[in-house]
């Protein structure tokens, strides 16, 4: 594939990722979408904005450790395009008419290592050779017939992978695995079951209380040594952080003190924070991963239009995720919680400018590109702040999945 010389990819351009669930409603990978904001492009385009997404957000900032789903139309496969993907960590969808031709293409990027899914059986002239051939398939709930697909699935190629796309309930899930589904993409999570007072169990009071206080503007490094030393785990998490290749010390840390120092009280806070909601929510700990990530887009996008707020948004997008990871409503939380009026009008309505950042941070969750472009801040800074806030979250989570030093 020859190289493309367009130049850095423009800050208008939508840089995301949507979860891709496996049978365990786990994470398995990510969808990969890279458009842009308010344009048309050709063929060309296309590839040169998905090239500079993998070279300039870097691959382990958009999926870490997991799977890569990417969509490509079929004949950008016959130019190449998916050379600049590693196979070994990205499954294709191909999309587009699938004829004799397109089959030969399909055969040759199989030989050469690439994982795919067909678009579609409708769009293949012979979609049982084609099946083979890619060995999954995209059933696409909106337009097509789970059952039905299914049976064609174990009439061709029973041992096809099969990825159900936009599921829009999480009743939708259970259907999807007796059919056989191997990964689910669309709304799939179904928030912690929701107890009312006075029966809210103990482990999510103490993850509510501990978020409390780290989300204090005026914690101190004191505060936050005090906080992570109750905890046996945490402290134990946080030096190993600390002494891992991560920071490259010269000297071991041994106390949690200097681990805070070392670390930096914003990693710390957030540190400490995805570590009491994972270990109090009954989701996977890549739920909690999401939370955050909301949590710094925020963050960021406030740094670079309001900064006097910007803590405030990290803590309205970390607790606006709360009734999904713990099952408590806005107004449990905010009983619990004293937070200042902005991140209450935030999380409560949505309003102000927190609010607003808030609004757009999860509208580009979604792929809400109209809300993303109407929203009043300038689509290049909301991308920008995305993509700051994955490049933060990369760090953070490979901080504390490192081995100890020694």
């Amino acid at each position: 594939m020859a190289p493309v010389d367009a130049g850095p990819i423009s800050g208008a351009t939508y840089i995301g990722r949507v979860p891709v669930f496996d049978r365990r409603r786990d994470i398995a990978g990510y969808s990969l979408v890279v458009d842009r904001l308010g344009a048309e492009g050709d063929a060309e385009h296309s590839r040169q904005l998905l090239t500079r997404a993998l070279l300039e957000v870097g691959l382990d900032s958009l999926i870490g450790g997991r799977i890569g789903f990417v969509e490509v139309a079929v004949d950008l496969l016959a130019d190449g395009l998916h050379h600049a993907l590693p196979a070994h960590r990205m499954i294709i969808e191909v999309i587009g008419e699938i004829d004799r031709s397109a089959q030969a293409v399909l055969s040759q990027v199989r030989a050469e290592g690439y994982r795919l899914i067909l678009g579609s059986l409708a769009s293949c002239h012979r979609p049982a050779e084609a099946l083979r051939t890619a060995g999954g398939v995209r059933v696409d709930l909106r337009t097509h017939d789970l059952g039905e697909a299914m049976r064609a699935v174990e009439r061709w190629n029973p041992r096809a992978k099969v990825l159900v796309d936009h599921l829009s309930h999480p009743d939708d899930v259970a259907p999807c695995l007796d059919a056989g589904a191997t990964w689910m993409r669309g709304d799939i999570l179904r928030p912690i079951e929701r107890i009312d007072e006075p029966t809210v169990p103990a482990s999510r009071v103490a993850a509510l209380e501990l978020l409390a206080e780290l989300e204090r503007a005026d914690v101190t490094v004191d505060d936050i040594d005090r906080l992570v030393s109750i905890d046996l785990g945490m402290s134990y998490k946080l030096l190993r952080m600390a002494n891992s290749s991560y920071l490259a010390l010269e000297r071991r840390v041994e106390r949690t003190r200097d681990a805070v120092v070392y670390l930096g009280l914003d990693t710390v806070r957030a540190s400490a924070a995805l570590m009491a909601l994972a270990e109090a929510s009954d989701h996977p700990p890549e739920i909690v991963h999401m939370s955050l990530l909301r949590a710094r887009h925020c963050e960021e996008l406030l740094l670079e239009t309001q900064p006097s707020l910007a803590h405030a948004g990290f803590t309205a997008g970390l607790f606006s995720s709360l009734h999904l990871l713990l099952g408590l409503s806005v107004e449990q939380v905010l009983d619990r919680i004293p937070v200042s009026d902005a991140i209450a009008e935030a999380l409560r309505s949505r309003h102000g400018q927190v609010g607003r950042a808030l609004t757009t941070v999860i509208a580009y969750e979604k792929q809400d590109l109209q809300e993303v472009y109407g929203s009043g801040f300038e689509p290049a800074t909301v991308v920008r702040s995305y993509r700051h806030a994955l490049h933060w979250m990369n760090r953070l989570t490979s901080g504390l999945d490192a081995r100890a030093a020694g």
